[in-house]
């Protein structure tokens, strides 16, 4: 939730305008046209990209870059930091959090430097400056919360939220706190209801103090949502409505939305049909008249999931699919937007991002992007073939006219990368195919190796006139090549699902032996490992459920979930480890499945595999299946095995799990339903 202070941080030049006075937007227009200097200006814009906030937020962020031009052509910086806010949450909004981040963090190398606080259109004391300033800093550390809650980082997010406390609660500053109710929303996002109450509470206080604030509306709502939530029914209805009054008295659309939205999943609880429809079309038509507009946590897909939980408790079958099926795509495209956003987010830390800030203002751009992205792995790996084939074909016209041409477009490609952030993930999902395909590739590399030699040995039986001998050979090849077919196709389908990250597991279900499957997997990962480091040794223990027979699986998907986590396991075998007592350690990988019965009924299956390697890190364990978190070493990982596992995993219905103890090693567990 944006902060009040900001709103009125550096509003205008002279005295401050009351919300009730804000110049009409046609008025603010015509004065644009006629204004004087670049001052003026900026404050016209300030006030236009203002009157925009509530109703239109594409012209609210043109208007405030345009003042933010004016702020930074003027080097009046502590304008600046105001724009660079307000562009942040614009968008924090629209789901670019990597954008957002280096705006905030370009706004607070500003704000925490006391020599720019003369440094705008303002007319200010000294102190009233130096309050200024404070403010403003108080205001991105509540922004700051604003990102790390949209990424689902609780944790971080309430620590900003508590900095901006520090700040607003110091003598020097002026701003409002509405840190409070956003510490409250963030307890109630990880269900932590009594603690969510507590802040709520005391940010109702608060707001009770003053006559007129924009933000009560969205208070008492979350207080509707608390004993919604606690099952309070009466309470959390006092409360909607309590909103819904505030709402109107301050003309706040989107607050007005999110109330009835309250109203409408209240009166789903009470299985209330006429009445949570109609609150459900309200949302819809009021979604619809702001669309686009900030809408305070309100996404298109909630508004067509609740038309159709709406419908579905009246029974009019052709609405609830019709909204169901318009949810479905609403979230599918927000999700894998957010997917996409999230990804280049986390790869760049808040160290990162200002490194990268210093590095640009001196100047050596092209250095920053090759030290900060490592050239990209998958750019390290075409360098890497150039360069051999420049090495080993130098003599030859031909390789060398294919060597300038490579090295041409890795210069074209290096270029392009520099000047778009956007690709700043392709280094990434290239390490992430190349770790996911090895396998598949060192089998095939396997099995052609044994072939040479087995026609080798077919030869030498031909030679001596042993026919029988010879088709024997013969027909082990001919197995070797099936196998080496097999695996190029599942090379072939490890790639075209790597890059559908967000819809693996796509294919056709088919009866599966599944303790063949984890069999096979276990024994091929093992050779193929053995065939690359021939110093690997490792028990292999298995214990399959025969009653479980054949059930329906994506079988490629599947086995590629089975692969990844035997590969994983070896690896984290493959670390030596202090010996217990005076027996040594021995590196062991085992493989159960057994028949089980979900607690939601029927029949389902799962899949375990247990490593005794260190184990995985209590403080990281909530993190291992979010797209490239990888503990590996660089280079060696880049986290989208475990991510893609997951999603497999959950497109079957089923679950993937952990559990570790630090020093004993990690159980992995698939768990199934049989469809």
């Amino acid at each position: 939730m944006k902060i009040h202070l900001i709103l009125t941080f550096l509003l205008s030049i002279s005295a401050p305008v009351a919300h009730s006075q804000i110049t009409p937007i046609d008025s603010l227009l015509q004065k644009l046209e006629v204004a004087p200097n670049d001052s003026v200006r900026f404050k016209i814009y300030k006030s236009l990209s203002s009157s925009y906030f509530e109703t239109n937020r594409r012209k609210h962020y043109e208007y405030n870059e345009q003042a933010l031009q004016l702020a930074e052509k003027n080097n009046m910086l502590m304008d600046l930091v105001y724009c660079l806010d307000n562009r942040g949450y614009y968008l924090n909004k629209e789901h670019k959090y990597g954008e957002a981040l280096k705006s905030y963090i370009q706004a607070f190398e500003i704000a925490e430097d006391p020599q720019n606080e003369s440094k705008t259109w303002q007319k200010l004391s000294k102190n009233q400056a130096h309050t200024n300033r404070l403010n403003a800093l108080a205001a991105l550390h509540h922004s700051m919360g604003h990102i790390y809650r949209s990424t689902n980082d609780p944790q971080k997010a309430i620590q900003e939220y508590k900095n901006c406390k520090v700040y607003l609660e110091m003598k020097e500053t002026t701003g409002f706190n509405t840190a409070d109710m956003n510490i409250g929303r963030v307890f109630y996002d990880i269900g932590m209801l009594d603690s969510a109450l507590v802040y709520e509470l005391e940010a109702e206080q608060v707001h009770a103090s003053r006559n007129h604030n924009e933000f009560t509306c969205f208070v008492k709502k979350y207080l509707g949502d608390i004993y919604l939530k606690k099952g309070a029914f009466s309470l959390a209805k006092e409360y909607y409505y309590q909103g819904i009054t505030s709402a109107n008295e301050e003309n706040n659309w989107s607050g007005l939305i999110n109330l009835q939205m309250g109203l409408a999943n209240l009166y789903l609880a009470q299985s209330e049909k006429d009445s949570c429809l109609y609150y459900a079309q309200k949302v819809y038509n009021g979604f619809n008249q702001i669309k686009g507009n900030p809408g305070k946590d309100i996404d298109q897909g909630v508004v067509y999931t609740l038309l159709y939980q709406a419908y579905q408790l009246r029974n009019q079958q052709d609405s609830t699919f019709k909204y169901l099926q318009l949810a479905f795509y609403a979230n599918d495209s927000i999700n894998h937007e957010k997917i996409k956003n999230l990804s280049s987010y986390q790869n760049l830390s808040f160290d990162e991002q200002v490194r990268l800030q210093k590095l640009e203002k001196e100047k050596i751009k092209f250095e920053a992007k090759i030290r900060t992205y490592a050239l990209l792995a998958g750019l390290s790996v075409f360098l890497i073939i150039t360069l051999i084939l420049f090495r080993n074909n130098r003599q030859k016209q031909k390789s060398n006219i294919v060597l300038l041409s490579t090295l041409e477009d890795l210069k074209s490609t290096q270029a392009q990368l520099i000047n778009s952030e956007k690709m700043a993930s392709l280094g990434e999902l290239t390490a992430g195919i190349a770790h996911e395909i090895q396998n598949p590739l060192n089998f095939v590399n396997n099995f052609s190796e044994v072939s040479n030699e087995l026609i080798v040995e077919m030869r030498e039986e031909l030679d001596k006139g042993d026919i029988e001998e010879a088709k024997s050979i013969a027909t082990d090849i001919e197995q070797n090549l099936q196998k080496i077919n097999h695996h190029g196709k599942r090379a072939d389908g490890i790639v075209k699902g790597m890059l559908q990250h967000s819809r693996s597991g796509s294919g056709e279900m088919e009866l599966t032996d599944i303790n063949a499957l984890a069999d096979e997997y276990l024994r091929l990962a093992y050779h193929g490992l053995r065939a690359k480091d021939q110093s690997f040794n490792a028990k292999l223990k298995t214990d399959f459920d025969a009653s479980i027979g054949n059930i329906k699986v994506v079988q490629q998907d599947i086995g590629r979930v089975i692969l990844n986590l035997i590969t994983n396991a070896f690896y984290a075998v493959s670390t030596p480890k202090s010996p217990k007592g005076d027996l040594p350690y021995e590196p062991t990988v085992i493989v159960k499945t057994k028949l089980i019965k979900p607690p939601s009924g029927g029949l389902g299956v799962e899949i375990s595999v247990t490593d005794n390697g260190n184990g995985i890190p209590q403080h990281i364990l909530d993190k291992i299946f979010q797209p490239f978190f990888t503990t590996k070493p660089a280079g060696q990982g880049t986290g989208l095995g475990l991510s893609l596992s997951y999603d497999i995993v959950k497109s079957h219905g089923g679950t993937l799990t952990v559990e570790s103890t630090k020093g004993e090693g990690a159980i992995f567990t698939i768990s199934l339903p049989i469809i």
